[in-house]
């Protein structure tokens, strides 16, 4: 047990990182969350240490900031409300405790801030990245009626945002976080799919998987089985998205999670004025055209090998899994998307995204 123990340390301790105090992970209590998350977003290893007076107030990490929103945090919001007030930190004086401290941060990405007598930062120790077996499944089979003449010869995931299919973007993104291979469901004009798949210029591994009738959402997951792999990646072939594929994937290990659940926050207003009155039928108060918000599925999931087998070959939705996973006791994800989202669901959407990406890259 003892050398087990030893080894295990060992490699640990070769596994450790030492990352210099610079302007890049470090960001003042008063900025805001929006600020905060696009300074994590550039950095690789997606923490940042709230600092003030070269004290550590906390640190910060994409986990904190999802987990915030969800809570209610706004992206106007101070980074101090949404901080990890007490990190797991380590003493300049006493190095033999940085194997113990650093196991100890209850994160996959683990990361150690190391201090002074003083309490100044000297440095940060990180646990260099682990890595799992990830793949990918793009459903593209969809035959997109809502278009009418737009989809009349061209399959939905391949009209064009920024002078890109949509089917490239979600290709390109996948490529950026290393999904080696990535499986590609269709149906409708399928054909169509497949030529463009065979010009394209690429380094991952992109197999097409036909849908001889429609398997709905999900269905074409049955045909991963002889697959292996830790984590699946699905996603719709009609989202544009600028998600961080990499947090989700470390957000679906670090928890635990069978099934990790991407949402977006929606907004609906509803057009007529909205009264409020008491149990004694007393007005209270009228809002005129109130906004409701809530949080809908955006179409990107994750599944374990386990939740991925057991996905029958026959027409299913992922609705249908999440809830059959969820009765049968499996742990449940729910990751918040604060990224660009747009589902291209009808012709209004597929206006609003090209407008939406011109802008982005004007």
């Amino acid at each position: 047990m003892f050398i087990k123990a030893f080894i295990l340390k060992l490699k640990v301790l070769k596994n450790m990182i030492k990352i210099k105090i610079s302007k890049k992970i470090i960001v003042s209590p008063n900025k805001n969350i929006l600020y905060t998350m696009n300074k994590i977003n550039e950095e690789k290893h997606y923490f940042l240490l709230v600092v003030e007076r070269e004290k550590l107030l906390g640190t910060v990490s994409d986990g904190d900031i999802r987990r915030a929103i969800l809570k209610g945090s706004e992206l106007k919001d101070k980074v101090l409300t949404c901080m990890n007030k007490n990190p797991v930190t380590a003493s300049l004086e006493n190095k033999n405790d940085f194997y113990r401290l650093l196991k100890s941060v209850p994160s996959f990405k683990k990361f150690l801030p190391v201090l002074d007598s003083k309490k100044k930062l000297k440095y940060v120790l990180i646990d260099e990245e682990k890595n799992f077996n990830k793949i990918a499944l793009i459903m593209a089979g969809g035959f997109g009626t809502r278009f009418g003449s737009k989809t009349k010869f061209i399959p939905k995931p391949l009209l064009k945002v920024s002078r890109k299919p949509m089917l490239e973007l979600l290709l390109e993104k996948l490529e950026k976080f290393d999904y080696e291979k990535i499986f590609i469901s269709t149906h409708y004009l399928h054909r169509k799919i497949e030529d463009f798949i065979n010009k394209r210029k690429s380094n991952s591994d992109i197999k097409i998987l036909l849908e001889k009738k429609p398997l709905g959402t999900a269905g074409s997951i049955n045909k991963l089985k002889d697959i292996n792999f830790d984590i699946l990646t699905v996603i719709n072939g009609d989202i544009v998205t600028d998600i961080d594929l990499k947090a989700l994937n470390t957000f679906h290990i670090e928890k635990n999670n069978d099934v990790t659940v991407t949402v977006a926050k929606h907004r609906m207003q509803i057009p007529y004025g909205v009264i409020k009155f008491d149990d004694s039928q007393n007005f209270i108060a009228v809002e005129e055209k109130p906004d409701i918000f809530n949080y809908v599925l955006s179409g990107i999931y994750c599944l374990n090998k386990e939740i991925a087998n057991s996905v029958e070959n026959k027409k299913t939705d992922m609705p249908n899994i999440i809830e059959r996973s969820h009765k049968k006791g499996k742990k449940v994800g729910v990751f918040p998307i604060y990224e660009y989202w747009m589902d291209v669901g009808n012709p209004k959407d597929y206006r609003l995204v090209n407008r939406d990406r011109k802008t982005k890259h004007s």
